[in-house]
């Protein structure tokens, strides 16, 4: 099971999140969320305006694969993705994150986190950033 580390926490709740979905035929559609809340170790909720429902909605019946990247546009300094099965319950999206990325330019870009041990990822973390979630 992936298990999300604080710092991941902290920055989707500061920062919310682009979400990606796509249809059945790969047609994309992102939408972005300023809020979030893990709820558990590995599952980030987020509530929806009517609109962005709408947009995604359809996306998530047919294919309920999202796609997650840290709000706060120009905030590289998040440099995750996230990926997992979304779920829609009236206007609360539900993402079960089973697989973390590194998107921090580098050596190290596209790195799978989720496939090491969780304290290497603490490591991985600590040894690369010195703070614990969005600038407030």
């Amino acid at each position: 099971m992936t298990k999300l580390t604080p710092r991941q926490k902290n920055w989707l709740e500061g920062t919310g999140a682009h979400i990606g979905t796509a249809s059945k035929n790969g047609n994309p559609t992102v939408i972005v969320v300023d809020k979030a809340t893990v709820i558990n170790e590995s599952t980030v909720k987020f509530i929806l305006s009517a609109k962005q429902v709408q947009l995604v909605e359809k996306n998530i019946s047919e294919n309920p694969r999202a796609s997650l990247g840290p709000g706060g546009i120009g905030s590289i300094r998040a440099a995750y993705q996230f990926k997992g099965k979304a779920s829609i319950v009236g206007n609360e999206l539900f993402v079960e994150v089973n697989e973390i990325y590194s998107t921090k330019p580098g050596p190290e870009a596209g790195l799978r986190l989720d496939n090491l041990d969780y304290n290497d990822v603490l490591k991985f973390e600590s040894s690369r950033w010195a703070d614990d979630g969005p600038p407030r």
